[in-house]
């Protein structure tokens, strides 16, 4: 993708939920709802592509950054690298049916899948991503010298590993509870439900108004969240010590399809929840 594309796709995905009514501001006033609206309509991406913020409009700023659960070092994440691999594999698999298919056509069809697990995803791993690059960007505002009356952190979430769970302590296990102890509708990562990180957020109050997160998750639904910061304390009335998060297992394979001397490939992931 070319710069700045990644960034633009989650601001008007963003953008196309706000102006379908869809009620994704959390602890927000109306006023809030309607400037927020407004931001992510005007907001103009910034001419320097390469600076702080990626989005400017006349309230503020919108910058966006993406955060994995995947274990990361000094090469990149893991779950990147295997998919690399992986890509590099299935093409070198392509070039060779692209050749056998030219010296004998096959009018039947060929498939050829190359697949792989992807290792160390964790929560921790998770926070650990969040906060560097929150802290990251944090520094690049401290420099920016624009204008930053309002500021929101625009998140996005790929991996679509992080499970969510809800915790009942102290209950007996021996007996039926019906539908109390029902899983929620939606099993994937919510920021809205994430105590841990709320608190960490909220340190921030006096330099982000509002954060919108997006999880692009392939197996629960995507689903988009923008909250305001200074209330935090009023969610963590409801959700903290609540809910917990655990990684599923997933999986990228690449499928290539062959029918006389035409070639198709795709890739799609999977998950296993353990």
């Amino acid at each position: 993708m070319k710069r700045g594309e990644v960034e633009k796709g989650c601001l008007d995905y963003m953008k196309s939920i706000l102006l379908s009514n869809n009620n994704i501001c959390y602890v927000c006033s109306i006023e809030d709802d309607e400037l927020i609206k407004q931001m992510f309509q005007n907001a103009k991406p910034n001419p320097e592509l390469s600076k702080f913020p990626d989005f400017i409009c006349a309230e503020g700023f919108i910058e966006h950054f993406e955060v994995t659960s995947s274990h990361s070092n000094r090469n990149g994440s893991t779950m990147k690298r295997e998919q690399d691999k992986l890509h590099k594999e299935a093409e070198m698999k392509e070039n060779a049916l692209k050749a056998e298919m030219n010296e004998t056509p096959c009018y039947e069809g060929k498939t050829i899948t190359t697949d792989t697990w992807h290792s160390k995803h964790t929560y921790d791993d998770f926070c650990l991503s969040f906060k560097r690059s929150w802290q990251h960007h944090i520094e690049s505002l401290d420099k920016y010298t624009g204008n930053k009356n309002i500021g929101i952190f625009m998140i996005q979430y790929n991996d679509s590993a992080l499970c969510l769970d809800v915790i009942y302590p102290d209950v007996k296990t021996e007996i039926y509870y019906g539908d109390l102890l029902k899983r929620p509708d939606y099993g994937g990562y919510r920021l809205t439900h994430d105590s841990n990180m709320l608190e960490y957020i909220y340190q921030f109050k006096d330099k982000i108004q509002f954060v919108a997160f997006f999880n692009n998750d392939c197996f629960h639904g995507k689903r988009c969240e923008i909250i305001c910061v200074e209330n935090i304390p009023e969610i963590l009335k409801i959700v903290k010590g609540k809910y917990r998060f655990h990684c599923a297992m997933i999986g990228t394979a690449h499928t290539l399809q062959t029918l006389s001397v035409s070639l198709s490939a795709g890739s799609v992931s999977w998950a296993m929840s353990i």
